[in-house]
């Protein structure tokens, strides 16, 4: 099952997230960040994440290769993966195919549907101004479309507001 979390900056999308995970009854909880620490106040978000979610999760950062994470976790697991849009921003800025990328990602969540309780967070980006920057408008786009795809494929979806998850599918 394929539940994806998508809301604003700060929304509460991954408290959410980890607490659906959590009342799956799943054995095995992991926790895909996508995030890179990258400098001294990012090294601290990331280790205060990990203190609160707790020793029951299984903690993997991968900013890259989210499918072959993915494909290495067991059967009657709960994952949830943290952020699409940190994953997108990883793809874009280091140079990768992002079309090939997501569309692989696509084929892996496909494929394991029905085996694993999916839970992927992605900030909602068709909210605000449209940027000034060429590389902005770009990720936007790409990230809009990253997010109808997620969306066609899921089984749920919430749309995250100030904590409170809104059940849109």
């Amino acid at each position: 099952m394929i539940t994806f979390i998508i809301g604003g900056i700060k929304s509460g999308k991954t408290k959410f997230a980890l607490k659906k995970a959590q009342n799956t009854g799943s054995k095995n909880l992991y926790y895909i960040a996508t995030a890179r620490a990258i400098d001294d106040e990012m090294r601290q978000r990331i280790e205060r994440h990990k203190k609160e979610r707790g020793s029951q999760w299984i903690t993997i950062e991968e900013p890259i290769n989210l499918m072959g994470v993915i494909m290495k976790i067991p059967e009657n697991s709960s994952i949830v993966i943290d952020c699409l849009t940190t994953w997108l921003t990883n793809l874009i800025v280091e140079g990768y195919d992002y079309q090939e990328f997501v569309s692989s990602f696509i084929d892996v969540l496909k494929k394991i549907k029905g085996s694993i309780h999916i839970f992927i967070v992605s900030n909602e980006v068709g909210l605000g101004i449209i940027p000034e920057k060429e590389l902005g408008r770009k990720f936007i786009d790409i990230a809009g479309t990253l997010n109808q795809k997620i969306m066609d494929i899921c089984d749920k979806a919430y749309l995250m507001i100030a904590g409170q998850g809104l059940q849109i599918k």
